[in-house]
């Protein structure tokens, strides 16, 4: 259908529902179809001859034309609908008088009136659209009793008063299935709407209560973390500060200078381990850490990215021994990898006494790659098991009194899961431990 040179839609003959109101959408549903049961039932009359209801119903089909315009392009719906009952109501009751009173089919004309008023017409103005059509019905019954002369027989035959009966019987019955066809089609849409808003709603909500549990858990993160940084790494920079002043306003022999720097230096290290650790861990937390997986020999990781540990473990005494029984490539991101390692190794030099063992293998197992670092050290107490890879303000010291905060753990554990790896643990106190790492083999190489 075209209207001012546009093709409409279905939807835009009665109104969009996203913009228009129910009401609307149901008026101008109903003026349409009045249009063309109009239509049909102009030539009707003029043939069974009773031309003033043909002439009405021509007046009626201009006038539920100008109505839907006013309500469906002009979106003027409130007057339109008051128009319209006032015309139904109009019309009828001069049909009435032209169309043989209650002898005709009228009254089932005003019971379909009342069920299209009621239907476009909205609640708050029931109240006086309804009396109108009851009283106006009782009001033409007791004028028609009181003046019979004024509702005469205008049907030239029987034939053409049952051609008035069946006609406006299909006409009733066309009327109110599509109007009742349509309410119900539409109040199943708003109620479909309903609870699409309401599934939504109940999503939003659970997305807030997941949000906000990670807001507590990061907030409890951020405030152990400053615990951390305000009272583990104060200390460490509080003692270099102490060795600088000792080595610069003391007059020291060698061996204590010696022994100064040496503890100078040890701290630096520590602190700074502890510096990269709070970085690394902060930088996932605040932004999200974004891994390059890629193929990884893990043999050169191994050999060439332990070299500042080898220096450790020498001075430490401590034998740090690398066996890989095949040449073994990995999918993993080759930064976070190689500081999941160190952070391991280290850990193991920190916590392995003088002389110690620190033994760091490879192969392949079950289609993956298992990377195992095994100490003899002080091994790890049951009750520290549980928060091994959980961030704790609870302060740990290495055979020489290394300081650890357990955020290394930390990280491996957080890194290795972004890998797409695992990683697990076996430790006894006083004995060592053994922790193992699981990767994903290449198949490409």
């Amino acid at each position: 259908m075209r209207i001012f040179g546009k093709e409409l839609s279905k939807k835009e003959l009665v109104g969009d529902p996203e913009r228009f109101s129910l009401e609307e959408r149901i008026f101008n549903t109903v003026c349409l179809i009045v249009i063309i049961v109009l239509c049909c039932q102009v030539p009707i009359n003029f043939l069974i001859g009773l031309f003033v209801s043909g002439y009405l119903c021509i007046f009626g089909l201009l006038f539920s034309v100008f109505v839907y315009y006013l309500s469906r392009m002009k979106r003027k719906a409130e007057i339109a609908i008051n128009l319209f009952c006032l015309a139904c109501h109009a019309c009828f009751g001069v049909n009435y008088f032209f169309n043989a009173g209650i002898s005709g089919p009228n009254l089932m004309v005003f019971s379909v009136i009342f069920l299209v008023v009621v239907s476009i017409i909205p609640k708050k103005s029931f109240k006086i659209w309804i009396p109108i059509n009851i009283g106006m019905v009782l009001s033409i019954l007791v004028i028609e009793y009181l003046y019979p002369t004024l509702a005469p027989n205008v049907y030239s035959d029987e034939i053409s008063r049952m051609a008035d009966f069946a006609v406006t019987y299909l006409v009733v019955l066309v009327l109110t299935y599509f109007t009742i066809t349509y309410i119900r089609k539409n109040y199943d849409y708003e109620r479909y709407l309903v609870l699409e808003k309401n599934q939504a709603i109940e999503e939003q909500n659970a997305r807030i209560l997941i949000q906000k549990e990670e807001l507590k858990y990061l907030n409890s993160e951020k405030d152990k973390l400053l615990s951390i940084v305000s009272h583990d790494i104060k200390l460490p920079l509080n003692s270099i500060q102490s060795y600088l002043e000792v080595l610069t306003e003391m007059d020291l022999g060698d061996d204590e200078r010696q022994e100064v720097e040496r503890q100078l230096l040890q701290i630096t290290r520590d602190t700074s381990e502890m510096l990269m650790n709070i970085l690394s861990w902060s930088k996932t937390q605040m932004e999200g850490a974004h891994t390059q997986l890629t193929v990884v020999d893990v043999n050169e990781v191994l050999t060439t990215s332990l070299r500042i540990e080898h220096n450790l473990a020498d001075r430490k005494e401590i034998t740090l021994r690398v066996e890989i029984k095949d040449k073994l490539h990995i999918i993993a991101d080759p930064n976070m990898f190689q500081l999941v390692i160190r952070n391991l190794v280290n850990n193991a030099i920190k916590f392995t006494q003088k002389g110690g063992l620190i033994n760091i293998t490879a192969e392949e197992r079950d289609n993956q790659c298992l990377i195992v670092v095994k100490d003899n050290g002080l091994g790890i107490k049951d009750e520290q098991k549980e928060k091994l890879f959980k961030l704790k303000a609870s302060s740990t010291y290495g055979t020489n009194k290394e300081k650890g905060i357990g955020l290394g753990l930390l990280l491996c554990k957080e890194f290795t899961d972004l890998q797409g790896g695992t990683i697990g643990f076996e430790s006894k106190d006083g004995e060592g431990s053994s922790f193992y790492l699981y990767f994903k083999l290449s198949k490409s190489i």
